[in-house]
């Protein structure tokens, strides 16, 4: 017994892989935790901080959440400010050195995807929660999607270059599968002569962009800021006069305030959609939320 013991500790030095555990991944959002999983397949344990049907612009940095963080190999967000009101803390409160910004355990992948909305010239917080740097809601797009697997799979290899195949395999699989998706999905939505559309907050930006379709007017009358009556007599004329009949609203906000406006404009039709993984039971992977979206959009 003492022997085969010895043998087998012998081999762990040996052939040190063999005593590596799996990597532990911790995401800010579910949409992450997801592409994650897609590209990292079982070599590596990946969880959510966020749930899918909260707000990411404000999660209660908790104690729990923090050793989540304290027992990361790697920790990605979206970054654009989208965190940061909550991540630094945990960060700050999960005391992992591995996960710093700066460290190969630190991620942000919204910056490297081509983020939409930058605004230009002076910002002031009159405007609302404004994003200096771009709309953070990337995961949105399935192409932005594919993009951020891609960048998740560089790094999962630089943490464990032994899955570097694995990592990159999967991505590809991953980012061919929303290619050829997209394909359909265009050709429903252009079927469905949706054209314009109205939502809460700028968190369909980049479904809308992708999909051709123009979000004539948000129900914030700036973001972060609850919608005013003043500022929903405005939207309903704009929706007379432009004829938009669709309202999309983000189901982690209040749907209610939709009512005034099918009361004025009774063709319109307002629905509460997932904008996330986890929005709601049935929606598991990015697909199905893709799959969510369009339904809303034809109706279905």
């Amino acid at each position: 017994m003492n022997k085969l013991f010895f043998l087998i500790l012998s081999c762990l030095f040996v052939f040190p892989n063999l005593a590596v555990a799996k990597l532990h991944v911790v995401t800010t959002l579910t949409d992450l935790a997801a592409i994650t999983k897609e590209v990292a397949g079982d070599e590596a344990t990946v969880e959510s901080i966020a749930k899918g049907t909260q707000d990411p612009h404000y999660i209660e940095a908790k104690p729990s959440f923090m050793l989540k963080v304290n027992h990361a190999d790697l920790l990605i967000s979206i970054g654009l400010e989208l965190e940061v009101g909550w991540l630094p803390s945990l960060v700050r409160g999960g005391r992992n050195p591995k996960i710093k910004q700066g460290e190969l355990g630190f991620l942000e992948v919204g910056p490297l995807v081509n983020p939409l909305e930058v605004p230009t010239g002076s910002i002031s917080r009159a405007e609302g929660d404004v994003h200096p740097d771009g709309n953070p809601h990337v995961t949105l797009d399935p192409i932005r999607a594919g993009e951020i697997a891609g960048i998740i799979a560089d790094r999962l290899s630089a943490l464990d270059a032994s899955h570097e195949a694995l990592f990159h395999g999967n991505a590809k699989k991953f980012q061919d599968r929303m290619k050829q998706k997209i394909v359909v999905w265009k050709e429903r939505i252009a079927k469905s002569g949706v054209k314009k559309a109205i939502s809460y907050h700028k968190t369909l930006t980049y479904f809308f962009d992708r999909f051709g379709i123009k979000n004539s007017a948000i129900l914030e009358p700036k973001p972060g800021i609850p919608p005013t009556s003043a500022h929903v007599m405005d939207v309903i004329a704009l929706m007379k006069q432009e004829k938009i009949s669709l309202i999309m609203v983000e189901n982690m906000f209040d749907p209610t305030v939709t009512n005034k406006i099918i009361n004025d404009i009774p063709a319109a039709r307002a629905v509460t959609v997932p904008v996330a993984v986890g929005g709601e039971e049935k929606i598991h992977s990015m697909d199905d939320l893709y799959e969510s979206l369009v339904k809303a959009v034809e109706g279905k």
